[in-house]
């Protein structure tokens, strides 16, 4: 029984490892602010194992941003969404056309990286990106900062001596502090972020959109903030 378990083992991971598929892809142009740029430079190695994938050497090696998988709610015929961690941040999401050859790394701010499927050049072994390991060990790099909320007020514990103190002095009624509020750093007090959900290719139609005084892509639009839920504050 044991001898059967440890062959179906082994036959599991010389199919994982065969199925294993590498693939380079060299930076084609930026979006970021709303502003597209093509003067750009640079590659990232992605390995695709099953429904996962994740930035490795040319060997297939992880190069320690973490991984992907396939979300099937936002993957159709068209396109290939995986979400998770990468270079960019815990919240990634890597779309890919139907063969692969396009990669959109689109973040929550709504800028989007470009890349295609190339060649790599020659002596390229490992991503371009490759986050710098912080001093603890752990790999450091370009996480979306979380929300900074104001410490809760609790009362300063006393002792016996300084409540002794307290009771020989007159008492006077305190009235109760206000809940300190923080300008939600996502959407700066507007209540609202900037949102492309559509697979553009860094291509596509173009409007002029008010809230933000410029022209944009059409796929653009403003939501509400799900940091603050609208409010602008925490």
């Amino acid at each position: 029984m044991n001898k059967w378990l440890v062959f179906a083992l082994l036959a599991v991971f010389s199919i994982g490892a065969s199925a294993q598929d590498v693939r380079y892809y060299k930076l084609s142009s930026t979006r970021i602010g709303g502003t597209t740029n093509k003067n750009v430079s640079g590659g990232q190695f992605i390995t695709f194992v099953s429904d996962i994938c994740f930035e490795s050497s040319s060997k297939g090696v992880g190069v320690g941003h973490g991984t992907l998988t396939r979300n099937n709610n936002y993957s159709n015929a068209q396109y290939t969404t995986y979400q998770g961690s990468s270079y960019w941040g815990k919240n990634t999401s890597f779309k890919f056309n139907s063969d692969k050859s396009v990669l959109n790394v689109v973040l929550d701010n709504g800028d989007i990286y470009v890349y295609k499927r190339a060649t790599p050049p020659a002596g390229a072994t490992t991503c371009s990106l490759i986050r710098k390991p912080s001093s603890s060990g752990s790999t450091g790099g370009t996480y979306v900062p979380q929300p900074v909320y104001p410490a809760q007020q609790y009362p300063q514990q006393q002792y016996p001596q300084q409540q002794q103190n307290q009771q020989q002095q007159t008492p006077t009624r305190q009235q109760p502090s206000q809940p300190t509020r923080t300008q939600c750093i996502y959407c700066n007090g507007s209540g609202k972020i900037i949102k492309d959900d559509a697979f553009t290719l860094g291509l596509g139609d173009k409007k002029y959109c008010n809230e933000c005084s410029k022209t944009v892509f059409a796929s653009h639009y403003h939501a509400t903030c799900p940091y603050c839920y609208g409010k602008g504050y925490k």
